[in-house]
């Protein structure tokens, strides 16, 4: 038996996402249902994905890194990365550097051009000396292979990239940081070699998108930074508010869909007292300047993807769970996912078409990889009218959740199938009812409880 624990929280008061029984799996969207896809770990230990990039529905890479058991077992780590062949996701090998005292090996973003032409990038680190370089890696429809690239800081200090997007085979850019104190680090290769790109963006840079060799954009802490097609500036954004106790922000990932619609997202940082609160962050460009939103549920925000302007998606953690969120050019809404599990968190997303999604990360220190819609889940939404009342479920398989302080429940990533569903809380009498879980699609059932 497999036990379910999750909490939906819906922006708004009224859960949003409806469907008809019997029908078939429809596109993404808000109604269309995420469900878990099986994927392998390279060790017994903590295993976790990055990133993940789409050439075609046969063809997806996922990248990350993985302890594989071997001294320093605390902090050793080597790179890890995942193909999807339209049926399954099997491991790829791929190196790590071999330069003396080297024992964290991770890559951190792939970017998938054709089937014969990726680039994942990330870094080699010595934890005892604190030293660390870039690390780059190429497909080239057969093997990965490590390409030289430069570390601007020289031998002895950091060296890291964490983002990597590409207008072409032949302009493809990689985002990090280099030095101490931290500066940020922009490489870009140009068809035979990588280079140092000299920039005017002040920080650690997270992310990177590229729409055109001339509208990219990176981000890191509260910086937006833009390139025209001839240099990188900072475009002002949204600064931390003192007087409300917001000490910093940092921004994660950033997607554009236009010229005038690009969407960043992190988390930022608030003080309270001696403790610290994260709490989601996500900026919005117009074309002319960036605005924030901070009414949005999460702790942070790793990932985001804007497939059009009115059509964007965004996943993180709660900090038990991962979350995926969506707008729809009116609100953002946090979609359900089934992503329950201790430290659950998910990193980046990627889109196949306009019509499947695919999200990574990492849960109870294994990968973990969602895909909306399901190829064999459904979920199933809908109001209780009594507040944290628990649903059951029994069927191909069983689980149970709580209806949260609306009286409203979701149950996601359940297997397709028929289904007795019961509500119960102590002083009422239960409910029940035969549920069908269509695989892809949301299912709205009601209950209600005579208290």
């Amino acid at each position: 038996m497999r036990i379910v624990t999750r909490r939906f929280v819906a922006i708004a008061c009224v859960v949003a996402v409806t469907a008809t029984l019997g029908t078939a799996a429809l596109a993404v969207g808000e109604e269309a249902a995420w469900g878990e896809v099986a994927s392998p770990n390279a060790s017994n230990l903590q295993n976790e994905l990055a990133g993940i990039s789409a050439v075609s529905g046969a063809d997806i890479w996922a990248v990350g890194r993985y302890n594989s058991g071997r001294p320093p077992t605390v902090t050793g780590r080597d790179t890890l990365s995942l193909h999807w062949d339209g049926a399954s996701w099997t491991t790829i090998p791929t190196p790590n550097p071999t330069w003396p005292g080297a024992d964290f090996f991770s890559l951190d973003d792939v970017v998938a051009l054709n089937a014969a032409d990726a680039w994942a990038v990330g870094h080699a680190a010595d934890f005892a000396s604190l030293k660390s370089t870039t690390l780059i890696e190429h497909w080239d429809g057969t093997n990965w292979t490590i390409v030289p690239s430069p570390n601007p800081a020289g031998s002895n200090l950091p060296n890291q990239l964490f983002g990597v997007d590409a207008a072409s085979s032949q302009d493809v850019w990689a985002v990090g940081t280099s030095g101490y104190p931290s500066r940020p680090l922009i490489l870009r290769f140009s068809g035979s070699s990588w280079v140092n790109v000299r920039n005017k963006c002040r920080v650690s840079l997270n992310g990177v998108d590229v729409l055109s060799s001339s509208q990219i954009w990176a981000v890191g802490a509260s910086t937006t930074c833009r390139y025209d097609g001839t240099s990188w500036k900072v475009v002002p954004s949204p600064q931390p508010r003192g007087s409300f106790q917001e000490i910093s922000y940092n921004l994660q990932d950033v997607s554009i869909a236009a010229p005038d619609a690009a969407w960043a997202v992190g988390h930022r940082v608030i003080s309270s007292g001696e403790s610290l609160t994260f709490l989601s962050l996500i900026e919005r460009w117009d074309g002319t300047s960036w605005t924030g939103i901070t009414d949005i549920p999460g702790q942070t925000l790793n990932g985001v993807l804007a497939l059009t302007p009115n059509d964007v998606w965004a996943v993180g953690t709660d900090g038990i769970r991962g979350i995926v969120l969506h707008w729809d050019g009116a609100r953002w809404t946090q979609v359900p996912s089934p992503t329950a599990g201790d430290s659950g968190r998910l990193a980046d997303l990627a889109a196949v078409g306009t019509d499947h999604l695919w999200a990574v990360g990492a849960a109870q220190d294994k990968t973990l990889i969602v895909e909306a819609p399901s190829a064999n889940m459904g979920t199933v939404v809908g109001d209780a009218n009594v507040a944290f009342a628990v649903v059951s479920w029994f069927g191909p398989e069983s689980g149970s959740t709580q209806t949260n302080a609306f009286g409203e429940y979701a149950a996601p990533g359940i297997l397709d199938g028929e289904y007795f569903f019961t509500v119960t809380n102590p002083g009422c009498t239960p409910a029940s009812a035969n549920v069908t879980v269509v695989a892809g699609v949301t299912t709205e059932k009601n209950f209600t409880l005579n208290c």
